[in-house]
């Protein structure tokens, strides 16, 4: 790990996110020099449950799953963060711990930056204060409509809720996340979302581009589908 190269010449990993694209000069600069940067292989983990939250990370490139696992070794995933999310920042003014684990799981970049600094500029600067409350707000929607999602007990229109909770998200008519991932976030086995994404295809809502790929083809049928 070490001081992010990317962040002090090209600021990229603040101009990307709402958090931060309002801040003035000199904040931004106490930020991203500041900033740390390290680059996960596919697999790698990057904190894991009761690890101290002391950092906000913001994720440059790639993907970060949050999950946990049961007695029976099986995992739910609670959140897939892509490029231009941000982790913690619900934490900047507690000190507490992670509740799950968090892998790549593709290559990914991040920038971690310490929550003293953010504590500062939140004290001072009002903007910034209020897109700190923009995004944790749509956090919390977030959250709100995977619940809702998962109390679906048809697990086709599951699915098809999920798909739609995703394009909606990262505003996007591309899924890109494999099966094995879709069917530890909905609850179900990669073999029912085979099945479903097949027929799902078939009936002409998405297109199966591949393993890890799907596109919504019919976005109104699908929200039609789903009642969502």
């Amino acid at each position: 790990m070490q001081t992010c190269n990317y962040c002090q010449e090209k600021g990229k990993c603040l101009s990307k996110i709402k958090l931060f694209n309002k801040l003035g000069v000199d904040e931004s600069k106490n930020i991203y020099l500041s900033a740390v940067h390290k680059d996960l292989e596919k697999g790698e983990s990057l904190f894991f449950n009761g690890d101290l939250v002391d950092k906000i990370i913001v994720i440059r490139y790639g993907k970060i799953k949050s999950s946990t696992y049961d007695d029976e070794g099986r995992e739910s995933i609670s959140k897939i963060y892509v490029g231009g999310d941000i982790i913690g920042e619900n934490s900047i003014f507690l000190d507490n711990s992670y509740t799950s684990n968090g892998v790549a799981i593709e290559n990914t970049g991040i920038c971690q930056i310490d929550k003293t600094i953010l504590r500062k500029i939140l004290i001072k600067d009002h903007d910034f204060s209020l897109n700190l409350i923009k995004s944790l707000s749509k956090k919390l929607y977030e959250t709100e409509k995977l619940l809702e999602i998962l109390s679906i007990k048809d697990s086709y229109t599951r699915l098809g809720a999920f798909l739609l909770y995703r394009a909606r998200m990262t505003n996007d008519s591309y899924i890109s996340l494999n099966q094995e991932n879709i069917a530890s976030s909905i609850n179900m086995t990669r073999e029912t979302v085979s099945r479903k994404l097949s027929q799902m295809e078939k009936e002409g809502y998405i297109e199966n581009i591949a393993y890890k790929k799907i596109r919504i083809k019919n976005l109104d049928a699908l929200i039609e589908l789903t009642n969502m």
